[in-house]
């Protein structure tokens, strides 16, 4: 059976966005959030900037690798070039006899040069124009960002280049999961913050969501 389109809006992100949504034959899609970052960026936004993970990220790579031990082969691997998402990766490919698709797209949010700053101090500085992200998502944009608008464009981008079958894991961010949790749901972006996973998090997408 052929993928099939569903059309739907999304309600909330913009009344002109069609989000295609698709029904594989075996849909298996794993999406893991990279494991969690060094103490010292705790409370910062460090969006596509790379940093280092905790020093406990072997032992976080051991219990990402044993929660998905059942499935010893995909027919892709995909990643986030972020070496934090990268990096284990690598290591589960490695494990598998795999190689890994690195893919920009899979990325998370650029928030241009509020990047390595506190997120209080930039709640500070620009007030309740943080509240664009999700109240203007067309327009709204970090200096030298994105909008939420692009950044969906590309998430959803990189999910329509993903072949209509098979078995197949990414490793990426939290905002770049809530993104294609939310669009595939059809759900309001105001609601993508419960969407983001925990730190080292399996999800399973449901790919089959919505009336065919």
């Amino acid at each position: 059976m052929a993928r099939k389109r569903v059309a739907s809006r999304l309600d909330g992100l913009s009344t002109r966005y069609d989000v295609l949504r698709w029904v594989w034959d075996m849909p298996s899609l794993l999406l893991i959030r990279h494991t969690t970052v060094c103490d010292s960026y705790r409370g910062i936004c460090y969006g596509q900037s790379d940093v280092p993970l905790h020093e406990t990220w072997q032992d976080d790579f051991f219990q990402v690798a044993q929660n998905i031990s059942s499935q010893k082969r995909f027919d892709g691997l995909y990643s986030s070039p972020l070496s934090r998402c990268a990096k284990l990766a690598h290591t589960l490919a490695a494990e598998m006899g795999q190689a890994v698709q690195i893919d920009h797209r899979l990325m998370e949010r650029n928030f241009g040069a509020w990047e390595l700053q506190q997120w209080s101090a930039i709640y500070d500085a620009t007030g309740a124009a943080m509240d664009g992200l999700i109240d203007q998502p067309e327009t709204f944009a970090p200096p030298g960002g994105e909008t939420t608008r692009s950044f969906a464009d590309r998430v959803w981008d990189w999910c329509q280049s993903v072949p209509a079958h098979g078995d197949y894991l990414a490793v990426s961010h939290g905002g770049c999961i809530a993104a294609i949790r939310g669009l595939l749901l059809g759900r309001d972006v105001r609601a993508w913050l419960e969407l983001i996973p925990k730190p080292g998090e399996i999800v399973e997408v449901e790919w089959s969501c919505g009336s065919p």
